[in-house]
């Protein structure tokens, strides 16, 4: 390594002391003295860990309420549009079609020019986008925009969950990049669902979507405050002074060509696929489901789903804890089960009691496999490529809901939605088929998951630096 280089990797070193766990985990200088953010590893998290976590979960809440409000107010915009079943489930696909877009290149803009001024870009697209929806004229420039707002809400979660996965203690990493970040989501959707009570029946669906700009200013205010991530900072300095021939063509070319980055970008799509397409595949349909099965007037449908969202801002934290304690792979797997579970009975019953108790599960456990599987995922890649790896796979996994609303649109005129969801609970194999061939990350710190993920060039270019005298960091283990 060049001794500018190395002046430069220092400072960003000395810059990082108030992060616990800002990459290098157990690491020491060369010298037997530990580094800072190893002797805070075990300390709660540094103000600007929880303050990115909140700004960045705070982005996912406004992205929830953005998304959330097509699906509680859709009864009212299809009579507007005179939209049928089929043409309701295509503008829900168009705007999944576009997080697939921005979910991927969000990640990948991430890692270009940083975590901080991307997540800026992201809530002032998705923001005006989605005011401007309520002004729509017809269903043609609505669709459009739908597809504009999903392409900037996908940088919420593509950028936000590896800023705060980079920032927050590992002992405890899943709670903050999982459990406050999806908490937080829970919480949009019940704004959406308070908004959709308050407003769309007295001012119409559209006052609905103008509202959207509030929080879409609050929460651009709010991350002026955040730094920017020091782990991914250092990344980008040592990966400039070691660049392969495979980095020379590009991050995503990285990924695909190499054996195990590939394999990990299989685990990703596969927990994705499985979260994206069990999450989008009925709830775009929940209120119409409720309201003909069990007779329930458009408010009282609404006042049913802010229970099992209310159940969506507890679950997280509850699979969140469990994957900090025993492990990202059995957290995961347990989430999907019980999920699964409560979805077939919820939608194999007639009694609106045993559906509202098993929703509570199915719904609610949504939080606890989505809070698990980000955090999993944002620790299967090394910093230098993180976001680009988490939104490439989440990416891919999004690609098969894009016609989840879409296919349940159609399949519901021909067999019911009720038969729809009950095949849609198989979905969470995949998911488990994700972790099981995937490796455990629990508790492990960022500069070992690095190493563990990174191409074998990279990794003996990198040893044959360090047996030069250029290595000036080494790792003790954790």
């Amino acid at each position: 390594m060049s001794q500018e280089t190395e002046n430069r990797t220092g400072s960003l070193d000395a810059r990082q002391g108030d992060l616990p766990d800002a990459g290098l985990g157990d690491a020491d200088l060369g010298e037997g003295r530990p580094r800072p953010e190893a002797q805070a590893d075990s300390a709660p998290p540094s103000r600007q860990a929880v303050l990115v976590a909140v700004a960045a979960g705070l982005g996912y809440m406004f992205d929830a309420y953005v998304v959330n409000i097509y699906s509680f107010v859709l009864p009212l915009i299809a009579v507007t549009f005179a939209l049928t079943s089929t043409a309701q489930g295509v503008v829900g696909s168009i705007m999944l079609l576009g997080y697939a877009i921005g979910t991927f290149g969000f990640g990948w803009a991430a890692d270009r020019w940083g975590r901080k001024d991307t997540l800026g870009v992201s809530i002032l697209l998705y923001g005006v986008t989605t005011a401007a929806s309520g002004l729509a004229p017809g269903t043609g420039i609505f669709a459009a925009l739908r597809l504009i707002t999903g392409i900037g809400g996908a940088g919420e979660l593509s950028v936000g969950v590896p800023y705060t996965a980079e920032v927050w203690p590992r002992r405890s990493r899943a709670v903050g990049t999982g459990g406050v970040i999806f908490s937080l989501y829970a919480v949009g959707a019940l704004l959406a669902l308070l908004a959709s009570l308050a407003l769309a029946p007295a001012y119409g669906w559209r006052a609905a979507f103008l509202f959207a700009i509030v929080p879409a200013a609050g929460v651009f205010w709010l991350r002026r405050k955040l730094t920017e991530s020091m782990p991914f900072l250092r990344a980008r300095e040592l990966a400039a002074s070691r660049v392969t021939a495979a980095e020379r063509r590009g991050r995503v070319r990285e990924i695909l060509t190499d054996r195990n980055l590939r394999r990990r970008l299989l685990v990703a799509s596969l927990i994705f696929t499985g979260n994206a397409v069990g999450y989008w595949g009925f709830l775009v349909f929940l209120q119409k489901y409720m309201i003909a099965e069990f007779k329930l007037s458009f408010r009282h449908s609404l006042a049913l789903t802010t229970i099992f969202y209310a159940a969506m801002m507890i679950w997280p934290f509850a699979g969140a804890l469990l994957a900090d304690r025993v492990g990202r792979r059995p957290a995961g797997i347990t989430g999907a089960v019980v999920l699964a579970t409560g979805s077939l009975v919820a939608f194999s019953t007639h009694s609106l009691a045993v559906y509202v108790i098993a929703q509570v599960f199915g719904i609610g456990c949504l939080g606890w496999t989505w809070s698990v599987g980000e955090t999993y995922v944002a620790e299967l890649f090394p910093t230098r490529l993180r976001a680009t790896g988490f939104g490439l796979g989440v990416s891919i996994g999004r690609i098969p809901a894009i016609a989840g609303p879409l296919v349940t649109g159609i399949m519901a005129t021909q067999i019911g939605i009720g038969n729809v969801a009950r095949w849609f609970a198989l979905i969470w194999v995949f998911l488990i088929v994700g972790y099981l061939i995937g490796p455990e990350t629990k508790g492990r710190p960022l500069a070992e998951l690095d190493t563990a993920a990174e191409p074998a060039t990279r990794a003996k270019a990198a040893a044959a630096s360090a047996g030069c005298g250029g290595g000036r960091v080494h790792q003790r283990g954790d």
